[in-house]
C-alpha cells in the first residue's frame, strides 16, 4: 500500500510540474475560452431581445454613423478634439448589454472569435477587441469604415496574434444583434502608429480594418487589415472558430492557439511517454525493494533456525 502511494505521489508531483511550466498556455487557453464564451452568450442575448430593442439600437448606431459623415467626411480616429465635437453619442450607441458590448467578430482562417466592445481602452483591450472611437459603428453601409482593434502578444491570451497571417481575398465576419456582415480582404498595410490615413471614411465604400501591433512583441508599427463588405450568404457560412479544437491545414488551432501537428503530437507523445516511463521505473524500483526486503527476510529466518 506504501508502494502504491509513493507511485501515485511521485506521479501528482510530475503532473504539477508540467502544470507550472505550462501554465501560460492553459490560462490563455482558458482565458480564450471565456472570450468565446461571452461571445457565444451574446447570441443568446439577441435572441431574447425584442426586436424593437434591437431596432432601437441600430438607430443609435445609424445616428452616431451620420454623425460622423454629416460633418466631416474624412476624420482622424485619433484626434481627441474632433471626437469631442462629433462624437457626443458614442457610449450610448449600439451598447447591447448596457455594459458597452456592441457585437462579435468571427476569423475562420486564424481561429479568432471576440467580442468586439466600446473603445479600445486597456481594460477593454485586456479581454476582448475595441471598437475605435470616432469610426463607424461596425453595422455596415454606405461611406462606412469602422476600425476594430486588438492586442497581439498579449500575456495570458491570444486576440490578434495571427492577424499576420491573413491574405487578400480571405473573409471574416462581424456579428451584430440578429445581423451578420461578411467582409473580404482586399489591403493589408504596416503603418507607423501617427499614420491614420487608411483608416479614415471613404465616401461611398462600406470597409472594415482590422489593427493589431506589429512585430510581434516589438509594437513599434501597427498592421492594418481591411475587409471591404461583400454579399453573405448563410447558407455558406460555417461558424468554424467557435470550435475549441479546429483542424487547418498543416496546423491546428487550440482555444486560439496555432499548433503544428508534429508538435501538437510530440507533446502528446511526450506526456504519455513520461507518465508511462516514471510509472514503470517506480512500480520496478517498487517490486525490487520488495524483492530485497523479501530475501533479507529469508536469510534472517535462515540464520536464526543455523544458530537454534
Amino acid at each position: 500500500m506504501k508502494n502504491k502511494l509513493a507511485i501515485i505521489g511521485i506521479i501528482l508531483i510530475f503532473a504539477a510540474g508540467l502544470g507550472v511550466l505550462s501554465y501560460p498556455l492553459i490560462s490563455s487557453a482558458v482565458n480564450n475560452f471565456a472570450a468565446r464564451s461571452q461571445a457565444e452568450e451574446y447570441t443568446k442575448t439577441v435572441k431574447l431581445m425584442p426586436t424593437e430593442r434591437q431596432q432601437e439600437l441600430l438607430k443609435s448606431a445609424q445616428k452616431y454613423n451620420d454623425s460622423l459623415t454629416q460633418n466631416i467626411i474624412i476624420t482622424d480616429p485619433f484626434d481627441k478634439e474632433a471626437y469631442e465635437k462629433i462624437g457626443k453619442d458614442y457610449r450610448a450607441a449600439m451598447d447591447v448589454d448596457g455594459q458597452g458590448l456592441i457585437g462579435y467578430i468571427d476569423i475562420p482562417k486564424i481561429n479568432v472569435y471576440l467580442p468586439i466592445n466600446h473603445s479600445t481602452s486597456e481594460e477593454v483591450l485586456a479581454h476582448a477587441a475595441g471598437h475605435l472611437q470616432n469610426t463607424s459603428m461596425p453595422i455596415g453601409g454606405e461611406s462606412t469604415h469602422a476600425v476594430i482593434s486588438a492586442h497581439s502578444a498579449f500575456p495570458g491570451q491570444t486576440f490578434f496574434d495571427y492577424l499576420t497571417e491573413l491574405q487578400e481575398g480571405d473573409e471574416f465576419y462581424v456579428h451584430v444583434l440578429n445581423r451578420v456582415l461578411k467582409y473580404e480582404v482586399d489591403q493589408i498595410k504596416v503603418v507607423l502608429p501617427d499614420n491614420t490615413e487608411d483608416l479614415k471614411i471613404i465616401r461611398g465604400g462600406d470597409y472594415m480594418t482590422l489593427v493589431t501591433c506589429t512585430p510581434y512583441s516589438i509594437n513599434t508599427h501597427r498592421l492594418l487589415v481591411r475587409g471591404k463588405r461583400v454579399e453573405y450568404d448563410d447558407s455558406q457560412y460555417v461558424v468554424t472558430s467557435a470550435r475549441p479544437v479546429e483542424l487547418s491545414g498543416d496546423h491546428l488551432f487550440f482555444l486560439g492557439y496555432r499548433v503544428p501537428y508534429w508538435a501538437a503530437v510530440l507533446v502528446i507523445v511526450g506526456v504519455v511517454g513520461m507518465t508511462v516511463f516514471f510509472v514503470v521505473f517506480f512500480v520496478r524500483r517498487s517490486r525490487k525493494k520488495g524483492k530485497a526486503r523479501r530475501l533479507a527476510a529469508d536469510n534472517k529466518q535462515g540464520g536464526d533456525g543455523d544458530a537454534s
